[in-house]
């Protein structure tokens, strides 16, 4: 378990960070706006967001398929240049049930130029896949890396997490030294709760309610070091405790990077997490680990893609506990815009445990807007 002293630490290096990155604006804020240059107060609103209709259907088993639509609109309210509020909608049809979702609803103050503070509903910045790719019309794969919980086919092991979405605070400072650009995101957010109390071991949720089980918080950061445009490295981290008496730890981190050049790009992620488990004799750790790796190489109007998942086997105190899986991806798109593309994927999936028979093919087109 984490102890209070550690989490200071970690904070106070958050703030360090930040404190550095306010430095660089400080001067320039220190300056009058002479009256005849301030801005009138205006407020700018803005429908964007995407939809996707999609068809799957399984090659082995019992064969079974289904249609998919889906529309996440996104409003945008801009308050001069220095406070925006967005918030994204999920609709979604599948199954003959439409489902509801709020994946993000969140205020930003650009407080200096290199410096955003954030408040709300917010995806987390942890990895990449979540807060950046995971729109449909951004993922050039059909389907989300089956290591996370999130519009994923029946698969052979559990997902490690689910795209990561929390209430709580943020802060983002960006520097921009020489041709390398570091960005330093850290917050504090409600944290992870069992989805089921009662289970021995607890697959984990972040319900992002407005109620929280316990009165710890989870604090979290990514490092990003970029080269534009060719090259990017990402480092993140998080943790809180999980349960109603904040005893059981949850510690999560993540690497990932992605190179681009001309047509071709390649990215990937790495992703652990250590969860402590309450059993009769002590507090044993739950150690569970995958990766995804993705080439795409556009040619034309075309683009092939090419993504193989591993979610290996999750160990109790070195003890396995379940068996893990991967699944290789085989792509190919064809985008009519930068933003509308027709997508085709067939993914190949290997149980390490009982077989499940889910080959499938999935067949989507995503407009972005």
């Amino acid at each position: 378990m984490v102890t209070v002293d550690s989490k200071r630490v970690f904070a106070i290096a958050i703030g360090m960070g930040l404190a550095l990155a306010t430095s660089t604006s400080a001067a320039a804020q220190d300056e009058p706006i002479p009256a005849g240059d301030r801005v009138i107060p205006t407020t700018q609103v803005v429908l964007s967001g995407y939809g996707t209709v999609g068809y799957g259907i399984t090659t082995q088993g019992a064969n079974e398929n289904a249609f998919n639509a889906a529309i996440n609109p996104i409003f945008l309210f801009q308050f001069q240049d220095r406070i925006l509020f967005e918030a994204e909608f999920e609709f979604e049809l599948e199954g003959g049930v439409t489902e509801t979702g709020l994946e993000y609803a969140q205020l930003d103050v650009m407080v200096l130029d290199n410096l955003t503070l954030v408040g709300g509903k917010f995806l987390l910045p942890f990895g990449v896949f979540g807060e950046r790719l995971h729109p449909t019309w951004i993922n050039k794969f059909p389907t989300a890396p089956p290591m996370y919980g999130h519009h994923v086919a029946a698969f052979g092991a559990e997902p490690l997490l689910p795209i990561l979405s929390d209430l709580g605070f943020m802060a983002r400072a960006m520097l921009r030294p020489g041709p390398v650009h570091l960005t330093l995101n850290g917050y504090v957010t409600q944290g992870a709760a069992p989805e089921d109390p009662a289970a021995g071991v607890a697959e984990l949720v972040f319900p992002g309610s407005s109620g929280d089980n316990n009165t710890d918080k989870l604090l979290g950061g990514r490092l990003d070091l970029a080269v534009p445009p060719h090259f990017e490295v990402n480092f993140s981290y998080m943790n809180s405790d999980y349960d109603v008496d904040n005893v059981l730890d949850l510690t999560g981190w993540n690497v990932a990077a992605e190179f681009r050049a001309a047509n071709f790009e390649v990215r990937g992620e790495y992703l652990q997490t250590r969860q402590e488990i309450e059993v009769p004799s002590g507090f044993p750790t739950l150690r569970r680990h995958g990766f995804y790796a993705q080439a795409a190489y556009r040619f034309g109007a075309w683009e092939s893609v090419f993504r193989w998942t591993q979610v290996f086997d999750s160990e109790l105190d070195g003890v396995t506990q379940n068996r893990g899986a991967w699944q290789a991806g085989f792509g190919l798109d064809y985008w009519f815009s930068p933003s509308i593309a027709f997508m085709g994927g067939y993914e190949v999936n290997n149980e390490l445990g009982p077989e499940l028979d889910n080959d499938r093919f999935i067949f989507h087109i995503a407009y972005g807007f």
